[in-house]
């Protein structure tokens, strides 16, 4: 299993620099975190099913979002969904008979300014339709959505993936669209959108590709492992090359580097052979 301090070694010994009199650790840790992001990219190899509920807490709130329910009492900095909304809760008190009125012909999409339910007063804070990676349990590091499944009783249901334009056409056409999720898309870099608006928590799971945590200690074992490993000096070295302005040799690097990645693809593209004697049930 690779380690930063095997990277850092096996970087010197690419440039011709085993004493260290070019390139520091510390710089060419920086460029081996790179090449390690640059692989995840690439090739796919972290892979990771992510557990989390829809509607799940916007960016910058935490806690999961509860329904919301008549007559009762919230706390300050709770967050409540109804209808397509999720509020925060800034004043602490206890809801009245009837859920927030949004959104209807006469009031504003979404509410702009806080107000009261009952005793509790509400702040926008979200749409129910969206999980933002950042949310996800991988946050930050959560590259691409694959697949994402719902669990309804004792079920679990994928969804079917639409590309955005489709989507947003014959999915998003009423604002009032609410049931069990159907359907996922992504929206730009780092949101998921589902349809219908979720009627209830649901439990999903997010089939996902994660990108590596940076390494910092030399003796810290890294997350990727062979043969995927393969490819990482390479483009280490390219980057170190690139930086001294060594555009042949970088360029060279770099050649090596997409050989690598090619090279670890085919040697890990297997068959299977779901059932050899009839058809899979």
């Amino acid at each position: 299993m690779a380690t930063l301090n095997s990277y850092i070694t096996e970087v010197r010994r690419l440039l011709h620099d085993a004493n260290g009199n070019f390139y520091s650790d510390s710089e060419l840790t920086d460029y081996i975190n790179g090449a390690r992001d640059r692989v995840a990219r690439d090739t796919g190899c972290l892979r990771k099913l992510q557990v989390a509920q829809t509607p799940i807490a916007p960016v910058g709130y935490s806690g999961n979002p509860v329904i919301w329910t008549a007559n009762t009492f919230y706390a300050a900095g709770a967050l409540v969904f109804s209808n397509i909304f999720i509020y925060v809760v800034t004043v602490a008190g206890t809801t009245g008979d009837t859920p927030p009125p949004y959104p209807d012909n006469y009031t504003a999409y979404p509410p702009s300014t806080p107000f009261m339910n009952g005793t509790a007063e509400f702040r926008y804070a979200g749409n129910c339709e969206i999980i933002p990676y950042d949310s996800l349990p991988e946050t930050g590091q959560t590259l691409d959505i694959l697949n994402v499944n719902v669990f309804w009783g004792n079920s679990r249901y994928p969804l079917s993936y639409m590309p955005w334009t489709q989507f947003n056409a014959q999915l998003r056409y009423w604002q009032n669209y609410i049931g069990r999720p159907v359907a996922f898309s992504v929206f730009g870099q780092n949101q998921i959108y589902i349809s219908p608006i979720p009627d209830q928590v649901y439990t999903i799971e997010v089939d996902t590709t994660i990108l590596p945590v940076p390494l910092v200690n030399g003796a810290e074992v890294d997350s990727i492992i062979d043969p995927y490993t393969t490819p990482v000096a390479y483009y280490a070295a390219y980057t170190a090359k690139f930086k001294e302005q060594s555009y042949g040799e970088s360029e060279i690097f770099y050649q090596q580097y997409v050989s690598k990645v090619r090279s670890v693809l085919n040697t890990t593209f297997t068959r299977r052979m779901p059932d050899p004697y009839s058809t899979p049930f």
